[in-house]
């Protein structure tokens, strides 16, 4: 349980300093491998990942929340890492190319969608991952330069 708080802040940490980075690893995790794992459907996933996008941009953190598989992530705690960066990457307008990777986090197999999202002031990454179960993994945003 302590692994899974501190996960827990780490990313809270990792999406704080969304502000300050210029754009982040795609593969940050050391056992990230390219591709989806056997049970993961790539338009099924596409289409998860896209709605995370798409409450995250409607500012529904709650919602995103509530889907987390970690009790300790908060609506708070998310719109205090996303609200500023959202505020600065303008109007959302539309995804652009998607790519696939898969991992194990505390031993359980994630699928991990990197969708590349176009705003009208900056392009951004939404690394989007989730458990077999359907529950949020990780929440990963970075600002890409052009």
């Amino acid at each position: 349980m302590r692994k899974r708080m501190l996960a827990a802040v780490v990313l809270v940490a990792a999406l704080a300093m969304l502000g300050l980075a210029g754009c982040g690893s795609s593969s940050s995790d050391e056992n990230f491998q390219e591709g989806l794992p056997a049970w993961a459907d790539e338009a099924a996933i596409t289409e998860q990942a896209r709605e995370i996008v798409d409450l995250v941009n409607a500012r529904d953190f709650g919602e995103v929340a509530a889907r987390w598989d970690e009790e300790n992530v908060s609506a708070e705690k998310l719109e205090q890492s996303l609200g500023a960066a959202l505020d600065q990457f303008g109007a959302f307008e539309g995804f652009a190319d998607a790519k696939y990777g898969q991992s194990e986090p505390d031993g359980r197999s994630a699928a991990t969608v990197i969708q590349r999202v176009d705003y009208e002031k900056q392009k951004a990454q939404f690394n989007v991952s989730f458990y077999e179960d359907g529950s949020l993994a990780g929440l990963y945003v970075y600002r890409l330069q052009d």
